[in-house]
């Protein structure tokens, strides 16, 4: 089948990999003339393992074409839509670039058409697509279809999803929602077909929880380090219960990305703005900041422990990682960069290295001095501060890096850089909640 596909950032990208696996064929557009460009020449615009050779070999078997052009192909008979709903005047999730692209695609299509959007919206987004709708009698059907792929796997996740829900704006167009499902034949997975507005709770609930998880983990790791326990330890014993599960209770610098902080931020507006009393959604986003501002005050009291962060002052320090987390480029409120502006914030020097996010951290941040090895940003630091978990980072020749450094000091956030070898080199070694 051929399908139409508006939005060629991570969502889209993969999204069109994925439905071209299927054995679909796809007309993929976007407004931005240099990254359709990109794209022609075999160079996706974002970082996802796999994502380059997959996209090449489905141009040349002519699944795959680019376009600017916003009008779907005549034989289409669904348009995807996979835009941005980036932070607007009234929050996060804004729908305003939505909704321009489904009036677009509605006054260009007929009632054989089925429009389905993949953008992940708030709340009150799917009656602002319906009002949108009502103004024309003889329309395509409007239908939402949440994504839950992770970055980093997302291939994967589109292969093997843990769910697919596809929602109804009007009771009349759920034949349109279950004809979604068709598109996924061959891909095995739970179903779910219902009101739009419950799918897009759905889909913001799970990010929330999944938030809270991380945040939960984090809290846990910060009483580890007071009271000598060990949070993976602990982690693991909470997991074993099923009502829990070990998913998501792993300790790090805190939970980032466009889903996780966006939505645990949206949601607690949205709740707020109709009264809705929610103090635990509400927290969420507020023990993650205060578990990044704990661990610049950690790191101080590692470099000395009778100081505070006012003593990071002059201080040089490495940051080992930009991105949000291991296996992508993006830095959208990666806790890394958190860590740096508050780690500015006391005084200190920070120079950070990524292997795949340095110039979209420059881009973010144009304030944090960068280099291009781990080798040039240890050079006179007085500790490394590892805040993701790239593999690369657990094969370092601590030996020669500690050669360069001023200090000793080693504090792994990510438990990803054996202990054992830092030590063997003469440095000083502390994880998050494990040492």
């Amino acid at each position: 089948m051929h399908l139409f596909l508006v939005g060629a950032g991570h969502v889209g990208l993969v999204t069109s990999v994925g439905m071209a696996r299927l054995g679909h064929r796809l007309t993929v557009a976007d407004i931005d003339e240099a990254r359709i460009a990109g794209l022609r020449d075999g160079q996706p615009p974002v970082f996802e393992p796999g994502l380059t050779e997959a996209l090449t070999e489905h141009v040349r078997a002519g699944r795959l074409a680019f376009t600017t052009d916003l009008k779907p192909p005549a034989d289409a008979a669904f348009s995807i839509v996979t835009v941005s709903t980036p932070t607007g005047p009234d929050g996060p999730l804004s729908t305003v670039n939505v909704e321009r692209v489904v009036e677009g695609l509605l006054a260009a299509t007929g009632p054989d058409h089925t429009i389905v959007v993949r953008s992940t919206l708030p709340v009150d987004g799917p009656a602002r697509l319906q009002a949108l709708g009502a103004s024309r009698g003889h329309r395509a059907a409007i239908v939402t279809n949440p994504e839950f792929m992770r970055e980093g796997s997302a291939l994967h996740d589109f292969d093997h999803p843990d769910r697919i829900a596809v929602g109804w704006l009007e009771p009349d167009d759920r034949p349109a929602a279950e004809a979604v499902l068709g598109l996924y034949a061959g891909v095995d997975a739970p179903t779910l077909v219902a009101d739009a507005r419950s799918v897009a709770l759905i889909k913001l609930a799970t990010n929330v929880f999944l938030a809270a998880k991380v945040a939960y983990a984090n809290e846990l790791a910060r009483i580890c380090d007071v009271v000598g326990a060990d949070v993976d330890t602990v982690a693991d014993g909470v997991g074993l219960d099923p009502r829990i599960g070990r998913a998501f209770l792993t300790a790090g610098p805190g939970y980032g990305g466009s889903c996780l902080p966006e939505q645990a931020v949206a949601l607690s507006l949205i709740t707020a703005a109709r009264d809705i009393p929610t103090p635990l959604i509400a927290a969420v986003s507020h023990s993650n900041e205060t578990h990044q501002r704990a661990i610049v005050a950690r790191l101080a009291q590692l470099l000395d422990p009778d100081g505070s962060v006012d003593d990071l002052r002059g201080r040089r320090l490495a940051l080992l990682g930009l991105s949000f987390k291991a296996n992508t480029d993006d830095v959208r409120e990666s806790p890394a960069l958190s860590l740096a502006r508050y780690l500015r914030e006391a005084g200190a020097t920070v120079v950070g290295t990524d292997p795949k996010a340095i110039a979209k951290a420059r881009m973010a941040d144009p304030d944090l001095a960068t280099a291009d090895s781990v080798e040039e940003a240890v050079s006179g630091a007085d500790a490394v501060l590892v805040a993701t978990e790239w593999r690369e980072f657990a094969e370092l020749d601590w030996a020669d890096l500690g050669a360069r450094m001023a200090g000793d000091l080693v504090y792994d956030t990510r438990d990803i850089v054996p202990g054992t070898a830092v030590r063997d080199a003469g440095l000083r070694y502390a994880s998050l909640g494990r040492d």
